[in-house]
């Protein structure tokens, strides 16, 4: 892929609040088709950022881009192919659910497609909600709701903040078929959620920030590397030889190092390296881990390491 397909760029930005460091130093892209699972915990600074990308509010220095366009130089130009669901949507209650999406496209001084808004209240599974009041809806209808708003524009690309609140496994069971097929489509998705489960069979990537700063990534080639779990008698020791090998690894657990290689023959070799460098190892088997351990790890990492 080239610089065109990058949707979303984020060059070390950060955000303070007088004394308070919201966000420090994050830098992550998000490229054409993607949806990148943006994850931490609360507090890490996940909202602040998806903010800032809505020109909701300011950097205090570094540079967000949308399609190429600064955010902060230009938010209309840099938003006018953006959807978004941050926080909780507000409504006006007393109308219809079709008369809030009418609303907003009176408010943006666009046209009104009636055949288009049925079709987007459908899509999210409100069409026969489409003529209630909004007071009578569910926060899940709600937000199925905010979905439909957010897709009124065909926007390429949708940012998510925890938009699953409030659904049954149903309705997160369509809202996730319609979010695969919006990425396929070619919209490229930023989702934040705590919601692990439903993000692990979405993402194509994840960003993991803690504290307001980057603490991990995984990107779509990560599933192709073959990853090895070593554990050394000697955790230290292990670890400096890996650095000496130059080998692409990290500290998972106590004493143990996930290795990422490129080729399943370079497993053979690690170990036949290892032995013939006196290392007494204790454990070598292939690395796999779901999305929550992942999590879990990096945020653990963050800390200082795993307790």
């Amino acid at each position: 892929m080239d610089n065109a397909d990058i949707m979303l760029e984020l060059n070390h930005v950060t955000k303070q609040y007088g004394r308070v460091t919201a966000v420090k130093d994050l830098s992550f892209q998000v490229r054409r088709g993607e949806i990148c699972g943006f994850l931490g915990p609360n507090g890490a600074g996940k909202t602040t950022t998806l903010r800032m990308l809505l020109g909701l509010t300011h950097p205090t220095s570094g540079t967000i881009k949308i399609q190429g366009t600064d955010v902060v130089g230009d938010t209309p130009g840099a938003l006018q192919s953006v959807g978004a669901i941050i926080e909780e949507s507000h409504f006006y209650r007393y109308l219809t659910g079709e008369q809030n999406l009418r609303q907003v496209l009176r408010l943006r001084g666009l046209e009104i497609n009636a055949q288009a808004l049925r079709e987007r209240l459908d899509a999210v599974g409100l069409g026969d909600a489409a003529r209630r009041r909004v007071k009578g809806y569910s926060l899940g209808m709600r937000q199925r709701l905010a979905l439909a708003l957010a897709m009124l524009q065909e926007p390429a690309i949708l940012i998510l903040d925890e938009p699953m609140n409030g659904l049954d496994p149903a309705a997160m069971r369509d809202f996730r078929l319609h979010l695969v097929n919006l990425s396929k489509a070619g919209v490229t998705i930023l989702l934040s959620s705590h919601i692990l489960t439903e993000v692990e069979q979405l993402a194509t990537t994840f960003v993991f920030i803690n504290h307001g700063q980057l603490v991990g990534s995984e990107g779509p080639d990560s599933s192709q590397q073959i990853q090895t779990l070593m554990r050394g008698r000697d955790a230290a020791r292990l670890g400096d030889w890996l650095a000496s090998q130059h080998q692409d690894f990290e500290p998972v657990e106590d004493g143990a190092y996930r290795v990422r290689l490129e080729d399943p023959d370079d497993v053979s070799e690690l170990i036949r390296d290892a032995v013939n460098a006196g290392l007494d190892l204790v454990e070598i088997r292939p690395y796999a881990t779901n999305l929550e351990h992942q999590y879990l790890e990096r945020m653990a990492l963050d800390q200082g390491g795993l307790s």
